[in-house]
């Protein structure tokens, strides 16, 4: 059980960095563990197939190129009514994704996000799925930075949503500065330094001062990511401001073990973005 905890930790690490290199691609958390890490998460994440997406006209292939020349691919879920009449968005919801998910697998899940009005937008991490370049844990902070400042262009509501490892993206892209409107983080590590990474990652670090803008979930019976690995982030948090949901039957995001408690998860991440 501790190798089991230890693993899917090391693996959510490959999420976040602010540490100073002139390489967005350089490792941070040790030159052997980060590329070990990465390798274990993409041979858990699935081949992508656009037929999962093919045949719902509302979601479109998008694209974004980073400052380092490399080409990020996902999908755009389009804002719509309950009739699936496109409608004008009145802002964007970027999510950052959770460990092992790839844009094609999950956009789908967010139709009642694009529904309440938003274009909502989720991109393979670089080096996965259809994404170009190495997997680094600082280049996911610093590529979902820069994601954030372009879509707060081009919108006039700006939404962040990170499940997991996209918790902990979040956190980081949060602490260093972005503008957004509201964020919800569910199911974040509280820490990555105990595992031999930069103390200025951790997501509990990266937390601002006033957290009035962010939801915090976490699971009770989250068996990737138990409580005493959540649960500092989610009282610092609370304590900074942030509204916070331990969730007695939620276990960790996508995996609740009923249908109506994964429902009811998504509306209150929703309700809070669409305050």
């Amino acid at each position: 059980m501790i190798l089991q905890r230890v693993i899917c930790l090391s693996i959510l690490i490959a999420a976040s960095s602010t540490a100073v290199s002139s390489d967005r691609e350089a490792t941070v958390c040790g030159w052997f563990k980060e590329r070990f890490i990465f390798t274990l998460w993409s041979l858990a994440a699935p081949t992508p197939d656009k037929s999962r997406v093919a045949d719902n006209p509302l979601i479109v292939s998008v694209d974004f190129s980073t400052s380092d020349n490399r080409t990020l691919r996902g999908y755009k879920y389009l804002s719509h009514d309950s009739n699936n009449a496109l409608t004008e968005p009145k802002g964007y919801i970027l999510m950052a994704l959770g460990n092992a998910m790839i844009a094609d697998q999950m956009i789908k899940y967010l139709k009642s996000f694009s529904q309440r009005g938003y274009d909502v937008y989720i991109f393979d991490y670089r080096g996965y799925g259809l994404s170009e370049g190495r997997r680094r844990i600082k280049a996911f902070v610093q590529d979902y930075k820069e994601l954030v400042e372009h879509l707060d262009s081009k919108y006039d509501k700006h939404l962040l949503y990170g499940t997991s490892l996209g918790g902990a993206v979040i956190a980081n892209v949060i602490g260093a500065g972005v503008e957004y409107d509201r964020a919800v983080i569910d199911s974040s590590p509280s820490r990555f330094s105990p595992y031999d990474c930069p103390r200025s990652i951790d997501p509990v670090e990266n937390l601002p001062d006033d957290a009035s803008k962010i939801m915090v979930i976490t699971g009770s019976i989250d068996s990737v990511l138990p409580p005493d690995m959540t649960d500092e982030f989610r009282d610092t948090a609370e304590l900074r401001g942030a509204s916070v949901f331990n969730g007695p039957d939620y276990a960790h995001p996508f995996m609740d073990g009923k249908l109506s408690v994964h429902n009811e998860r998504m509306n209150r991440v929703i309700n809070f973005l669409d305050n």
